[in-house]
């Protein structure tokens, strides 16, 4: 069996998350999607991904071996379309191909389930979730992916990455399914732990710093002293969280804040930096759900309790205070005592 994954898509409706990298090289826990979605694949005689949109980033990523299987990289449009023609044309000799486009995470026994199946397609409440189990030699126009594909329903998870908010409930989701507790880092004296935590080897907690499981903190990052450390998040690696209070949020590896701050429901991007006093926040007097921008449209997102989307390499003044949902692009640095009531682009 050969695993097509499509990686080739630029994900606009997920910004600014998605601005400088593909959907597929976004982090969930301590792996990236197409990591993710790849090992859920189990055995393979060979991985091809199609990239498109910054494709080094993949490149260098996977290289040309990954968990042992030969990777092999096919420049293409950034229409999916084109990736069912082309595998049509060019593998039409295999046998079977199991092809998955890489804006969602798919959990292992669903791709093993779709795998062990020959002309079969994954559904969720009887919606396509673009993944296929298919021979090419059977299989070969996009007419027959709706005709001659047998639907079947997820058993465990799809998690879409549409909008930055679903970056973080598919980050929430995983974090909720590490049961138990591993610690691997360094805790410091005064340190409580309840729940569901995974520290791992080269973290270090430092002293008062209190934490409510589920959480998982990657390695090298510092945490306190005194920082407040509640359910639902997920640290990556190199992060720097000193006296902070974190609530059902992603903290991307190399975030930093090093005083007093507080962010909940968020994402919070890569190599950002929280001026002292900077607050997302993520609650309305009404208690109606949060509306957000996404291309010019203003969209009910569902929830009650949204917080802010930050880029990666911003860097907020002391004092920010930023309204729920509001999405800052990377590089924006916003002045001290700043209110941003408004998305932020990076002009």
């Amino acid at each position: 069996m050969k695993v097509v994954c499509y990686a080739a898509m630029e994900s606009t409706e997920c910004c600014p998350h998605t601005v400088n990298r593909p959907a597929a090289m976004l982090k969930a826990l301590d792996k990236t999607v197409i990591e993710h979605n790849l090992l859920a694949c189990g055995e393979a005689e060979e991985y091809i991904v199609f990239v498109g949109f910054e494709a080094d980033k993949i490149i260098e990523k996977l290289g040309h071996e990954f968990n042992g299987v030969k990777v092999r990289f096919i420049t293409a449009s950034t229409k999916w379309q084109d990736c069912l023609t082309e595998i049509s044309r060019s593998l039409v000799d295999t046998r079977q191909v199991l092809l998955f486009r890489c804006d969602k995470i798919y959990s292992k026994k669903d791709m093993q389930m779709l795998a062990d199946e020959k002309n079969a397609k994954l559904t969720s409440y009887g919606e396509e979730v673009n993944a296929y189990s298919f021979d090419p030699a059977e299989v070969c126009s996009i007419a027959d992916f709706d005709k001659r594909l047998k639907p079947l329903e997820v058993q465990d998870y799809c998690l879409a990455l549409r909008y930055p908010w679903n970056y973080l409930e598919a980050n929430v989701e995983l974090v909720r399914r590490i049961k138990g507790r591993k610690i691997e880092g360094e805790l410091e004296g005064n340190v409580v732990l309840k729940g569901d935590v995974h520290i791992a080897e080269g973290a270090v907690v430092k002293s008062g710093t209190y934490i409510e499981g589920p959480v998982f903190i990657d390695s090298g990052s510092v945490i306190g002293p005194f920082a407040y450390i509640r359910k639902d998040t997920v640290i990556g690696k190199g992060v720097q969280a000193g006296r902070m209070e974190v609530y059902d949020s992603v903290l991307m590896d190399g975030f930093t804040s090093k005083h007093i701050s507080y962010a909940a429901h968020s994402v919070l991007g890569e190599n950002c930096n929280f001026g002292a006093g900077t607050i997302t926040a993520d609650y309305r007097h009404d208690g109606g759900n949060h509306t957000t921008v996404v291309q010019d449209e203003k969209l009910d997102t569902g929830r009650r309790k949204l917080g802010a989307f930050i880029g990666d390499n911003v860097k907020t003044g002391i004092g920010t205070l930023i309204y729920p949902g509001r999405k800052l692009w990377p590089g924006v640095v916003t002045l001290p005592g700043e209110v941003i009531k408004k998305d932020r682009f990076n002009s």
